[in-house]
């Protein structure tokens, strides 16, 4: 009985010890469905801005690559580019992507700031912005 009991308790020892594999936690891809802009030209810019900032909250994860978020964006017809900002201010986004489009006498612009303050590629928060001007209305609703 001692010698069970002695047994059984290397077998808890050794259970204890085992060493167990732990992988990285998987950060889903970009995804490759059209991003919706939803029904920008009849929204009020507010609405638009609040649609386009779940979208891009959603599609664009924190943990996610800077590089594929930009080659998403790129394929839904934004033009990105680095930030090349060098002054030394705030915490600047690392890709900026744009889109303009123009349709009945209104001009959307969505912009997605894709910010990577690690500089490990990874998105630590990502930005959206929205504004629309029609008709002869300046950017942000003012005269032109």
């Amino acid at each position: 009985m001692k010698y069970a009991v002695l047994a059984l308790g290397l077998v808890f020892l050794a259970s204890g010890c085992e060493t167990m594999s732990e992988s990285a936690p998987t950060v889903a891809s970009a995804p490759s469905n059209a991003l919706d802009l939803g029904d920008w030209r009849n929204a009020t810019p507010a609405a638009a801005l609040t649609l386009f900032e779940g979208t891009i909250a959603s599609r664009y994860a924190v943990g996610s690559s800077v590089s594929d978020a930009a080659a998403d964006l790129r394929r839904n017809d934004f033009t990105c580019a680095a930030n090349n900002d060098t002054t030394g201010r705030g915490d600047p986004p690392a890709q900026i992507c744009r889109k303009t489009v123009t349709a009945d006498a209104c001009t959307g612009t969505w912009q997605v700031h894709l910010f990577d303050t690690q500089g490990n590629g990874a998105i630590v928060r990502a930005r959206a912005l929205f504004d629309k001007r029609c008709g002869r209305e300046g950017l942000l609703g003012g005269p032109s």
